[in-house]
C-alpha cells in the first residue's frame, strides 16, 4: 500500500468503527450506521492490499441507530451494539449470519437492559471472554455471556455527580477495568465491581471521552478529552500526568495506543482530523521502569498478568533504546485531514500494526498507514 489514503463511502451517517479482534490474519472493521428514518446497517470491510481497496465482506441490517459496538474477541459471529430509539438506548447481544451476504439480518441473543435508558457503551473482555461490561450515564453493569443469552452478574452506581462517558478494560489484567466519568477516570476491581478502587481527578479541563490502555505497561493509560488535549498517566502516580499532548482545535472523541507499540498513539476530533502521535521518550522511560512494575502489582493492588509484561518488557527496552537517543520530542508527527465532518471512529487493525482507520459522521471510512520514517524509527 502507498502513503496515500484509501477510503470507503457508507449510504448513512455513522458513529461507530471497531477492528473486528477475531482475525489476526486480515485487516477488518466493523462499521455501524446512525440512520433516523432508514434501516440501519453494520458492514464488514476489509482490507485488499494487493488492489489497495477497502472491500465490504458481509452487511448486516439493524434496527436501530448504533452509538457503540464491541465484538466478541474470539468469534466473528458475536457481538454487542448499543442503540437508540425514540429517546431511548440500550444494548443487545446478536449473532451475526453464518456466510458473507448482503443485507442480511441480525438474530437477537439477548437485550443488555440497563438500570436507565441512558446506554453508553460495550465492553468486551478479551480475558475473560464470558464478560461483558455495560456502561450507562450512572450504573456500570457486568453481564454473563453464554450460549443461551446473557445474564446480569453485578450492578454498580457510578456515584453522585458522576456522569459515565465509556471506559476500557485491560487487555491483560481481567480485573482491571477504568472509565470516564465526567472530568476524572475511576479505576474498578471487575471481579467486584462494588465501588471505584482509585480516582485520577480532573484528568481533563472538560469531560473525558476516550481511555486506552498502553499495550507493553501495566499501569500507564491515555486519556482524552473535550479540552482538545491528549494526557497519559501512570495509575500508580494519580496526582499529574506523565505528558500533555496538543494538536486538536476542538473535541477528541477517541485516542488510542497502537496495539503494539507503546510510542504511537492516534487521535480523531470533531476538527475532522486524525492525528498521529509518536512518543518514544515516554515508551523508553516505561520500557526501563517495567522490570520493577512486572514483578510487583498494577496499581488496582490486585496483582496484573505479570507473566506477560515481564516477556514483553525486555523487547520494548532494547526497541526504544536508540529513539531515546535519537533527539526526536515526543509530540504529532502526522495530520490527516481527508474527512469533511467530525471524526468519531478510530480503530488500529489486529492484523497489521502500521494500519489504522477512521470514520467521519458523513459515513466516510478512511485508512492510513504509519509513515515509513516512523516506522522504520521503531523497528530499527
Amino acid at each position: 500500500m502507498a502513503d496515500a489514503t484509501v477510503t470507503y463511502s457508507l449510504k448513512y451517517q455513522a458513529r461507530v468503527l471497531v477492528a473486528l479482534p477475531s482475525d489476526t490474519i486480515s485487516s477488518k472493521w466493523l462499521v455501524g450506521t446512525t440512520a433516523l428514518r432508514e434501516e440501519n446497517e453494520i458492514r464488514l470491510l476489509q482490507y485488499d492490499a494487493d488492489n489497495e481497496q477497502l472491500v465490504c465482506r458481509r452487511s448486516m441490517s439493524h434496527p436501530a441507530e448504533m452509538w457503540d459496538m464491541a465484538p466478541c474477541p474470539s468469534r466473528d459471529d458475536l457481538l454487542v451494539t448499543v442503540w437508540a430509539k425514540a429517546g431511548n438506548s440500550s444494548a443487545t447481544l446478536w449473532r451475526a449470519p453464518a456466510a458473507d451476504g448482503e443485507a442480511e439480518p441480525l438474530v437477537a441473543q439477548a437485550e443488555l437492559s440497563g438500570q436507565s435508558s441512558s446506554m453508553r457503551g460495550a465492553l468486551w473482555s478479551t480475558q475473560q471472554q464470558e464478560t461483558v461490561v455495560t456502561v450507562e450515564e450512572g450504573y456500570l453493569r457486568k453481564w454473563a455471556i453464554t450460549e443461551a443469552g446473557a445474564e446480569a452478574v453485578s450492578t454498580c452506581p457510578a456515584g453522585e455527580m458522576v456522569q459515565l462517558w465509556g471506559g476500557a478494560l485491560h487487555p491483560r489484567n481481567a480485573s482491571l477495568l477504568c472509565t470516564a466519568g465526567s472530568n476524572d477516570v475511576q479505576t474498578w476491581d471487575l471481579r467486584s465491581l462494588s465501588r471505584p478502587m482509585g480516582e485520577i481527578k480532573m484528568a481533563h479541563k472538560m469531560p473525558v471521552r476516550s481511555i486506552s490502555f498502553a499495550p507493553h505497561s501495566d499501569t500507564r493509560i491515555l486519556t482524552a478529552g473535550d479540552d482538545c488535549k491528549l494526557r497519559f498517566w501512570d495509575l500508580r502516580n494519580p496526582g499529574h500526568a506523565l505528558l500533555e499532548l496538543g494538536g486538536h482545535r476542538h473535541w477528541v472523541w477517541h485516542a488510542a495506543y497502537n496495539p503494539v507499540h507503546d510510542s504511537l498513539v492516534a487521535s480523531c476530533s470533531s476538527d475532522c482530523s486524525v492525528n498521529l502521535y509518536f512518543t518514544p521518550n515516554l515508551a523508553h522511560q516505561a520500557a526501563a521502569a517495567s522490570g520493577g512494575a512486572a514483578e510487583g502489582s498494577t496499581a488496582s493492588g490486585q496483582g496484573a498478568a505479570q507473566t506477560g509484561a515481564a516477556a514483553s518488557a525486555p523487547s520494548a527496552m532494547q526497541g526504544h533504546k536508540g529513539q531515546a537517543r535519537s533527539g526526536d520530542l515526543d509530540g504529532k508527527v502526522v495530520s490527516w485531514d481527508e474527512h469533511e465532518d467530525s471524526v468519531y471512529g478510530l480503530a488500529w487493525s489486529v492484523a497489521d500494526p502500521w494500519l489504522l482507520a477512521s470514520l467521519s459522521f458523513d459515513g466516510r471510512v478512511a485508512l492510513n498507514r504509519v509513515p515509513k520514517n516512523i516506522k522504520y524509527k521503531i523497528l530499527i
